[in-house]
């Protein structure tokens, strides 16, 4: 798994490489995007933040060290049962629709990379059922 968290292979399903995941990760998040917050996405541009480079720190690092050690196993958890990567830009997905509301207060890029780097507090399962269930 962590091999493919470095590969630019275009590997795909059911446990793609870097690239699919990170096109997974922006489909997920477009709808999220186009109901709740239409202007995040404008808005983080106008910052200089692609929403790609939001989502690139945590899934390279598979969430270590930006969630707490238990998340991040019951992160893993769900990577290993599935048999697949996937998890990983669900969950970025989902961190992104969470935060909006406090990405859309952001006035700069450097801003916005310290309110995303510190998910400290998120609770993984919730976020993931959240993005699953409630679209």
């Amino acid at each position: 798994y962590w091999v493919k968290l470095h590969s630019l292979s275009l590997e795909g399903l059911p446990s793609p490489a870097l690239p699919l995941l990170l096109r997974t990760y922006e489909d997920l998040l477009l709808p999220c995007l186009q109901e709740l917050e239409p202007e995040l996405s404008r808005h983080l541009q106008h910052l200089g933040m692609p929403l790609a480079a939001l989502a690139l720190p945590w899934i390279t690092r598979a969430f270590v060290g930006y969630l707490p050690v238990e998340e991040v196993l019951l992160l893993w958890d769900r990577i290993i049962g599935l048999d697949s990567l996937l998890p990983l830009a669900l969950l970025a997905a989902a961190v992104v629709c969470f935060r909006r509301q406090v990405l859309l207060s952001c006035q700069s890029s450097r801003e916005v990379l310290e309110v995303m780097a510190d998910l400290q507090r998120l609770q993984t399962v919730p976020l993931l059922q959240a993005m699953l269930f409630n679209g």
